[in-house]
């Protein structure tokens, strides 16, 4: 049987599923080609990936529609920033900016605010040394600073603690929370951040969803680390 036509033959098997398990489709070949080896079976699944006929859109996941993985790029104003930063500060830090979410969520943004992950040890120190900074800076600002201070702001640096076990993308020289760690922190800094915005948490999450491949298991895990599991994962049941 050709490829081609297995897929056609899985894909109405699978009619009325966006997504489906390892297990699932080497139960479903099991049915197409009796008796066969589970090293074959591998095979099959494989030569069903390499020709781009079935994709892996997280681990053990995989769903027939190609959706492009989330390439973020940073904007120039806040590369600078992060490139002043690291000339002193030897830490690790992650960025990302409200282009970012801009990308995703499909709406313009009058604002421009960069956030920087560091070590909370660290915050203070590097807050003294940006003092001087042409944007405003603040450390994980309460709801009060934002908005008094930062909602006015068009541009301003906020500094936050980087949580352990956040799902970084290394681009260039630049760290960038994953499409999942963006997502799960925007549950934070909905209600502060995005909400003046006019940037709705269901909607950002569904358009995310619609236009790139989310690794679901990926957020959730994130998710649980930031004690949102359940929120979260009721959230995207809302949107499947």
């Amino acid at each position: 049987m050709k490829n081609t036509e297995l897929a056609n033959k899985l894909e109405i098997y699978f009619s009325g599923k966006q997504e489906f398990t390892t297990s699932e489709v080497t139960n479903a070949l099991q049915e197409y080609f009796p008796g066969v080896s589970d090293h074959t079976l591998a095979w099959r699944l494989n030569q069903l990936k390499k020709e781009k006929l079935l994709f892996q859109k997280g681990r053990g996941i995989y769903t027939f529609k190609y959706k492009p993985e989330f390439s973020p790029e940073l904007s120039l104003k806040a590369k600078r920033t992060y490139n002043k930063i690291k000339a002193v500060y030897t830490g690790k830090l992650v960025v990302w900016d409200t282009d970012l979410l801009k990308e995703i969520a499909g709406v313009e943004l009058s604002k421009h605010w960069i956030f920087i992950g560091l070590r909370k040890e660290d915050m203070d120190s590097l807050f003294e040394d940006l003092k001087s900074s042409s944007k405003p800076v603040y450390i994980q600002p309460d709801k009060e600073i934002i908005n008094r201070y930062i909602l006015p702001q068009e541009a301003a640096v906020i500094l936050t603690a980087l949580i352990s076990e956040t799902p970084i993308v290394h681009v260039g020289d630049y760290h960038f929370p994953s499409i999942e760690g963006i997502l799960v922190n925007a549950w934070f800094e909905y209600e502060q951040f995005l909400r003046p915005f006019g940037i709705e948490i269901h909607q950002l999450y569904e358009n995310a969803f619609a236009k790139y491949n989310v690794n679901k298991s990926k957020l959730l895990r994130y998710a649980a680390r930031r004690d949102k599991r359940k929120e979260i994962n009721e959230l995207l049941k809302s949107i499947e």
